[in-house]
């Protein structure tokens, strides 16, 4: 994708560069010697690599690259408990989210890693009370529409399904009596959508959305990942109609945003990993 240089009065031969890409990076004995340039993906890990800057990719900006903290070291314990202390968060403050607090989360979720560093995601980010409300909307009808059918006589369920039947009638039961069992009146959405038929979108797509709702712990906001609202959107495309999501895309995440009401004071538990050793 990139024409690369490499600066021979810079280059001391370290050889960095030729171990993280070393079908595009070839030592010959004589420094470094560039092939098939064409297939770089442009993940920058030479340029982020090299101890004296002697490497330039066309399309790459150096100044995006600056260099690591010295403090950056974050201790082991201190990540653990803060990845367990994360809780989703379905009782929001009625606040308004800045779009500068919205656009941190966005920045930081582009530097998610993505399936041979295609950053193929697309964000939406919605604040908009009217649009929200008419999302959640049409999501409780498509769930009490499918509770309806789901219920009819003679249709055996299985297990998997029947545990969520009470769910799918209390989005309808609350939507009638005017409550927001979907979003939950968050003040905003975040949306992440990707080519379908790409076979890395799901992935590059959650994880992307890992980084914003880490960020947001980070930053005293509470999130909600809504399956419910991917689910009807998915299988009913009228609800999303005026989001205007591109034909070949599909929306594969969705979580809500605010600041969080209730402050959890204890880690919670979790079943054991179910894990095999070979």
């Amino acid at each position: 994708m990139g024409k690369i240089e490499i600066d021979s009065q810079k280059c001391i031969s370290c050889g960095d560069c030729t171990l993280t890409c070393p079908s595009i990076l070839l030592a010959d004995g004589q420094g470094i010697r560039v092939v098939d340039e064409e297939y770089c993906t442009l993940c920058g890990h030479c340029l982020a690599l090299c101890p004296v800057k002697a490497i330039t990719i066309e399309g790459m900006n150096l100044r995006e690259f600056p260099d690591l903290p010295e403090d950056l070291e974050v201790p082991p314990e201190t990540l653990a408990a803060f990845l367990r202390s994360r809780r989703s968060c379905r009782v929001f403050a009625e606040k308004e989210v800045d779009r500068e607090v919205l656009e941190k989360l966005v920045d930081i979720a582009r530097y998610a890693p993505t399936g041979h560093n295609s950053q193929n995601f697309q964000f939406m980010v919605i604040k908009e009370k009217n649009l929200i409300r008419a999302l959640a909307k049409r999501t409780a009808i498509f769930f009490g529409n499918l509770y309806k059918m789901l219920s009819a006589p003679g249709i055996n369920l299985p297990p998997w399904l029947q545990s969520h039947m009470r769910g799918f009638r209390l989005n309808w039961e609350y939507y009638q009596a005017g409550k927001d069992r979907i979003f939950r009146n968050a003040p905003a959405l975040i949306i992440i959508h990707a080519p379908a038929e790409n076979v890395s979108s799901a992935q590059n797509c959650s994880l992307a959305m890992a980084h914003i709702i880490l960020q947001a712990q980070a930053m005293g906001l509470g999130t909600c990942i809504i399956g419910y609202f991917i689910t009807a959107a998915e299988r009913d495309p009228s609800i999303i109609k005026e989001l205007e999501i591109p034909k070949e895309n599909k929306i594969f995440t969705c979580c809500t945003v605010g600041y969080p009401v209730l402050k959890f004071k204890r880690l919670v538990e979790r079943k054991p990993p179910a894990v095999r050793w070979l």
